[in-house]
């Protein structure tokens, strides 16, 4: 039976055969690739996926007024947004007034409070993707670039990128990491990963994260501690994670704490 592979715009998933296409939900854009083609191919220019993509009817129509249960969906899902923007505010509020009547003098205040907040969204704020690298017939994988893009305001130091050649099974043939340094603020960089002579798709894991600037210490192996606000902190993983800035493995302790000394 045929398989099929899906890219989403960041990783790849697969193998599927068509009954397993119809539970994905691709649409006519959704990028799909065979082993028996050259290229990804949109799913709408596949004559054999055709009949996937219109397996999901339109529901009937009822005798209710849509338009009125729609503007009700929409009023409730608007007040509940904006009832969590009110208390994400007070609580961030609370927080920088309490801070600021223990220390009013800390000019940083404010700039700590973000810093924390970027920490622990670390993982939203920092994007792995590749290009649209070769695959080639009978296996194997050519031309892969891998980008680290940086969404925070601060210079990210090192983020080590795993990067996993997944076999026609599922298994992983082989597995390559790569180094980024010093990528700028709002910025990112690309770097060339091996080639490899098994393997249909890949599959990326950014390992760690390191910023000076940012105070930022992450390890994806690493499982914050329940109830740690701010687990991510150099100081707080140095406290919870010493052999790690003991060994030439995970966080590399000259960076940020020979500045501190």
């Amino acid at each position: 039976m045929k398989k099929y592979y899906l890219y989403n715009g960041q990783e790849n998933s697969g193998p599927f055969d068509k009954e397993e296409l119809r539970v994905q939900k691709i649409n006519k854009e959704t990028l799909v690739w065979s082993e028996d083609w050259n290229e990804w191919k949109k799913a709408g220019e596949i004559d054999e996926l055709k009949i996937t993509l219109l397996s999901f009817p339109s529901p009937p129509n009822y005798n209710f007024n849509s338009s009125q249960i729609v503007s009700e969906k929409f009023n409730f899902i608007k007040y509940l947004v904006i009832t969590i923007s009110l208390l994400v505010f007070l609580t961030i509020a609370g927080k920088v007034i309490s801070e600021y009547n223990t220390n009013p003098d800390n000019p940083n205040l404010e700039s700590d409070t973000f810093k924390m907040h970027s920490r622990n969204n670390i993982t939203n704020l920092i994007q792995v993707t590749t290009n649209q690298y070769t695959v080639s017939t009978f296996e194997g994988i050519s031309n892969l670039d891998v980008i680290v893009t940086n969404n925070t305001n601060y210079t990210l130091d090192q983020v080590t990128v795993a990067i996993d050649y997944i076999k026609k099974n599922g298994g992983i043939y082989r597995t390559e990491n790569l180094t980024f340094n010093n990528i700028p603020a709002k910025q990112n960089i690309s770097l060339s990963a091996p080639n490899s002579k098994r393997g249909l798709a890949v599959k990326l894991t950014m390992q760690t994260i390191t910023a000076l600037e940012l105070s930022l210490c992450y390890e994806y192996k690493n499982t914050p501690a329940v109830g740690n606000p701010d687990p991510y902190n150099c100081n707080q993983y140095e406290k919870n994670n010493p052999a790690h800035f003991n060994t030439n493995n995970g966080i590399n302790r000259s960076l940020y704490l020979q500045e501190r000394r």
